[in-house]
């Protein structure tokens, strides 16, 4: 069965693999330079996954809703 929702967990996988792969490749703090051009790429990364977090929202915010039938409102 095919998942309703693809495109979100393509979108979640792949800023998941980039935050894990920042994190594998952390320098060594005692080299100043490596490690501020590290920060530097990251916080520029952080901008596209923080977009790419934004737009599943989107997308499930736009999905309708699923109904929820609980012992207080199911149909009669």
């Amino acid at each position: 069965m095919a998942s309703n929702y693809q495109r979100e967990i393509e979108l979640l996988d792949e800023t998941y693999t980039d935050i894990v792969d920042a994190i594998l490749n952390k320098p060594e703090v005692e080299d100043y330079e490596k490690s501020r051009i590290y920060f530097e790429n990251v916080v520029a990364h952080m901008n596209q996954w923080v977009e790419k977090i934004k737009e599943v929202k989107n997308i499930l915010e736009s999905k309708e809703p699923v109904k929820d039938i609980t012992a207080d409102n199911r149909p009669a």
